[in-house]
């Protein structure tokens, strides 16, 4: 195989090169410490407020250009970042001589007085670049609701959000340039694909870093040493490292690997990839199951979605995930490989205690196959959370169920929150199915939910709390399945 023991990246128009453990640098302590870069701020540490947004392109879109997206580089480690372009807020606006020419948002962030401290704002401009990046490529107008959902990442401590949320609604796509336009370079997108197909090797004394450009070189590493952490988007391992909780010396990421980037359907599954992102996701399921794209949508930020995976999120266990329910009630089919080949395993038995996976420490989850929606099948995923979006759940709640004619031929439940692991329902949806649909017959299962769970105290929600919203999630499933297709009381 091709290897190298060096990062490579492109920081606006500068070619860089990252040697040593530097690697496990974030890429925000990168920029303001080593390349100076000090428009991007370190605030929170942990992804929350967006002031240390930059832009990050690691593909090219159907027209061949960079596809930049904005991401948290204050958790995002240098490694995450080989073959791939940077722009940050200093690489918005375009130098001519001596000035800057302004970026149209940041024009409009003067113009509307979006600005005060300037602390939270390059987050911000970098936010509504991305933005910009997106609607004027897709040819959509952008909306006070599309612009209030693109800033959910960024914190604002002193303006308020009235005027950057004017400021965005300014924009003028038409007079844009954008940055997929100016960032532009045929030999770099050719070197961007050299990179990828090239693996990095990287051992120090007690670290080491690994990105396979081929699926067999992850097996064999993972056959060979199974202590190796693999890293996906680091939205939640990044954070843990940056608080001093957690040590990865021994890390391998598998975002070069082409196939395990693909996201596809048949009449039967979509499957989804090891390196898919929430938001490409998310995207592609809008048509095929739009109650999870809602779900997905209060889900994070645009920021931790550009970077974070489904499997990220699956593999992680835990029992407040929110995509887990879904891919619960899903019988969603885990695929797992080692170097002697692969298996499937269905979602509810892949979690065999709090944090733990039935799988081997030589196997590798590469992709998850989700059934699609069957005719007659209602869905419905529901949280509770201190706040409705961009928050942990206390509990989760989802449902889906086949209902022919009045009868119930398949009823999948699960809950999460309420025991070490998301739970599967198993006794009451065998209760269930077989009966007419009904609000009565959901409510008398909702008062058996105590013979199954028994949820903990914590910060988040109280044990009676919890109970009793599992059993309201219950009757508010019924209610609504009912007024919708007109069942029985």
């Amino acid at each position: 195989m091709k290897t190298t023991d060096k990062i490579t990246t492109r920081i606006n128009d500068q070619l860089i090169v990252i040697e040593g453990d530097k690697a496990f640098m974030p890429l925000g302590n990168f920029l303001r410490n080593e390349e100076l870069l000090t428009g991007t701020k370190i605030v929170c540490a942990e992804g929350d407020c967006g002031a240390c947004t930059v832009l990050i392109a690691k593909d090219v879109g159907a027209d061949g250009k960079l596809s930049f997206k904005a991401v948290n580089s204050c958790i995002l480690p240098l490694y995450l970042i080989d073959g791939a372009q940077v722009v940050t807020v200093e690489g918005i606006g375009k130098q001519v001589g001596m000035n800057i020419e302004l970026h149209e948002v940041q024009e409009k962030m003067i113009d509307c007085n979006g600005a005060q401290c300037g602390y939270c704002t390059p987050g911000f401009i970098c936010a509504m670049a991305g933005m910009a990046e997106k609607f004027k490529s897709e040819n959509k107008t952008i909306t006070e609701k599309n612009a209030k959902n693109y800033l959910t990442g960024n914190l604002c401590r002193c303006t308020g959000y009235g005027p950057i949320v004017d400021a965005m609604t300014s924009v003028n796509l038409d007079k844009t340039q954008l940055l997929k336009d100016r960032y532009h370079s045929a030999d770099w997108i050719s070197e961007m694909k050299n990179i990828k197909s090239t693996s990095v090797e990287m051992k120090f004394s007690d670290k080491s870093i690994f990105l396979p450009a081929k699926l067999s070189e992850a097996l064999s590493a993972k056959a060979a040493d199974g202590d190796i952490r693999l890293v996906a988007g680091s939205t939640d391992i990044g954070v843990v490292v940056n608080k001093g909780k957690l040590s990865t010396p021994k890390t391998m990421a598998l975002y070069h690997i082409d196939e395990l980037r693909k996201i596809s359907h048949d009449d039967k599954f979509i499957t989804v990839g090891a390196t898919v992102t929430l938001t490409e996701f998310e995207d592609y399921i809008e048509a095929y199951f739009p109650e999870m794209a809602k779900m997905l949508h209060i889900f994070a930020s645009p920021q931790i979605k550009n970077q974070a995976t489904l499997i990220g999120n699956v593999v992680n266990a835990s029992p407040i995930a929110d995509t887990i329910p879904f891919l619960m009630v899903s019988d969603a089919v885990v695929e797992l490989q080692n170097s002697k080949g692969s298996r499937d395993i269905v979602l509810k038995d892949f979690y065999v205690g709090y944090k733990k996976l039935n799988m081997d420490t030589s196997e590798i989850v590469t992709r998850i196959k989700i059934p699609v929606i069957a005719p007659n099948e209602v869905t419905r995923l529901y949280k509770v959370s201190m706040r409705k979006d961009l928050d942990i759940s206390a509990v989760t709640f989802a449902a889906r169920v086949v209902i022919d004619g009045k009868k119930m031929t398949s009823v999948r439940l699960a809950l999460g929150g309420v025991a070490a692991t998301v739970a599967r329902l198993n006794d009451i949806e065998t209760k269930l199915t077989g009966q007419d649909f009904s609000v009565k017959a959901f409510e008398e299962a909702a008062e058996t939910l105590d013979q199954y769970i028994k949820p903990l105290s914590d910060l988040r929600a109280s044990s009676a709390y919890r109970m009793l919203v599992s059993k309201n999630y219950f009757k508010k499933f019924a209610k609504e399945i009912s007024l919708e297709i007109g069942g029985g009381k």
